[in-house]
């Protein structure tokens, strides 16, 4: 998998074990470790990484994937 920079892009979220995460929509605000802050229309929502399915570019991306530092999933690939 090629590396993903979260920060400034569209995602939605596809599936989640939360079922008041699916279907939310809006802009990475910030990408910590476990979570990313989503600014919606609604406002910011905090969705953690872990049991989710994003969809970035067009593609539908495993959360659990994501998890870690932007730098530390970087140094992974």
């Amino acid at each position: 998998m090629n590396h993903i920079t979260l920060l400034g892009k569209q995602i939605e979220v596809k599936q989640s074990s939360n079922r008041y995460e699916v279907g939310i929509k809006g802009i990475v605000i910030e990408d910590t470790k476990n979570t990313i802050k989503v600014r919606t229309e609604n406002g910011v929502k905090i969705i953690l990484k872990n049991n989710v399915i994003l969809m970035i570019n067009n593609r539908e991306i495993d959360g659990n994937l994501l998890i870690g530092k932007e730098e530390e999933r970087i140094k992974r690939m």
